[in-house]
């Protein structure tokens, strides 16, 4: 059993989702893991941690005018059709999952929605319930650590918002190797003429353009005074604590973030065709879509 299969069941027995280190090494000391993988399920942990706490942040970067834009460029490359299954890879509050509905006309027949951490997509549809509205997902808790549970030419279209960039390893691959490895998951479960959105920060990001450029949202007076927010400069500074975490992990090769050359080179060894891109998030983020051919 590898250290992140080990972190994974420990996830899913531990109480609300939450893991306790001890057991993770305890469990690792106890398998015939070598030594150097004995110490992967810290680096988990520590990732888990980390976008747990994120997740419970994450709404109010939604608020903010970057994150719209990032969404706008997201939906134009979206082309989900009437009938199709798609799937919406590290789901977190769904937001991928309306897009594609809303583009479609909400004509889609079903969404897989993924995530290691599913009490945001959770609290979506209970607050989307209230309002006797619904999504026509399917909620499932995977690791992008390893090979999806979908079988070969699967999915109509994927969508996969700021996440396939930081996967840390893939089957002991880590850094560019980790992400070809991911984007070639995506190219396996895709159906021939399906294609795949997916956004990732661009080489040398620099979030503190996306803070300025949202300083008039979390200053918003009317929020404060009608809405009683007074949440949004103590949120913005703690997702910009978390986006700098982020820019650091990228620069020290813990998450690959590529130049737009190589990434779009990568993608065409894979075996995806007809690549678009568009800049968004004050231009610190790269969306792209990509298509699987007819013939492969």
């Amino acid at each position: 059993m590898d250290a992140i299969n080990i972190l994974y069941r420990l996830i899913k027995k531990s109480k609300n989702g939450r893991s306790d280190l001890k057991n993770t090494e305890r469990c690792g000391a106890q398998s015939d893991l070598a030594i150097q993988t004995r110490k992967r399920p810290s680096a988990w942990e520590t990732e888990l941690s980390f976008w747990k706490e994120y997740a419970k942040i994450y709404p109010n970067l939604e608020k903010a005018g970057p994150y719209r834009n990032l969404e706008r460029a997201i939906k134009k490359l979206l082309n989900p059709r009437d009938g199709e299954i798609w799937l919406d890879v590290g789901c977190g509050p769904l937001r991928v999952s309306e897009l594609i509905c809303e583009k479609s006309g909400g004509q889609v027949k079903g969404i897989e929605a993924v995530d290691i951490v599913l009490q945001p997509a959770q609290e979506k549809l209970a607050s989307l319930a209230r309002l006797g509205k619904s999504l026509p997902v399917n909620l499932k808790c995977v690791s992008l650590a390893n090979p999806l549970p979908y079988p070969d030419d699967f999915f109509d279209g994927i969508g996969a918002n700021l996440i396939l960039p930081y996967v840390i390893e893939f089957q002991e691959k880590k850094g560019e190797e980790a992400l070809k490895a991911v984007l070639q998951e995506m190219f396996r479960i895709l159906k021939p003429g399906g294609h795949l959105v997916w956004s990732t920060p661009k080489y040398k990001v620099n979030f503190i353009w996306v803070f300025i450029a949202s300083l008039p949202d979390m200053l918003n007076v009317y929020e404060y005074i009608v809405h009683r927010d007074f949440s949004r400069v103590l949120q913005g500074t703690r997702i910009l604590r978390h986006a700098l975490t982020i820019q650091k992990r990228g620069e020290k090769g813990i998450y690959t973030f590529l130049p737009k050359d190589k990434l779009e080179k990568l993608l065409l060894q894979i075996g995806f065709v007809n690549p678009v891109w568009e800049k968004t998030f004050t231009r610190q983020v790269w969306v792209n879509r990509v298509y699987k051919p007819n013939v492969v």
